[in-house]
């Protein structure tokens, strides 16, 4: 299984890009890791059109959104091992745009997860989530990072 970030952004934040990489590249002692990049569109449907067209059928879909469940770190992990062992090709996560996602994309989860009840910056919420997919890892793995 390979984890995949998805998400709605144009140009670049250089901070968020360094540390999404760094991370990304920490997740990748684990499993094979991706970002996407899905260029903002006119309207938030054509923007779930092209981010779920890049979802392939046997994937768990991860929509990371405001209207989403709360997990703990611990609750994440054990989403983690239950896509690893349930024959996804992969775990999806999605990031929506500026306006969210369409209804569509939510309706297409697996799985609707909140970062916060606050809303976040885009590059804060890239970076929290990449950061979070690697402590899911690190719990996981029963390695030390997380002091949970």
């Amino acid at each position: 299984m390979k984890i995949v970030l998805s998400s709605v952004r144009g140009g670049k934040t250089p901070w968020a890009d360094a540390a999404a990489e760094d991370y990304g590249g920490r997740i990748k002692r684990y499993f094979p890791f991706e970002e996407q990049v899905v260029r903002p569109a006119a309207t938030a449907q054509d923007e779930a059109e092209r981010l779920l067209k890049a979802v392939p059928a046997r994937s768990w879909l991860v929509v990371v959104d405001e209207r989403g469940e709360a997990r703990s770190s611990e609750a994440l992990a054990r989403l983690v091992e239950d896509a690893a062992q349930s024959g996804n090709t992969a775990l999806w996560f999605a990031l929506g745009g500026a306006y969210g996602h369409a209804p569509i994309v939510r309706e297409k989860a697996r799985t609707v997860l909140s970062l916060s009840s606050m809303v976040l910056n885009h590059a804060v919420a890239r970076v929290v989530v990449v950061e979070q997919i690697y402590r899911a890892c690190t719990i996981r793995a029963g390695e030390p990072y997380h002091h949970g």
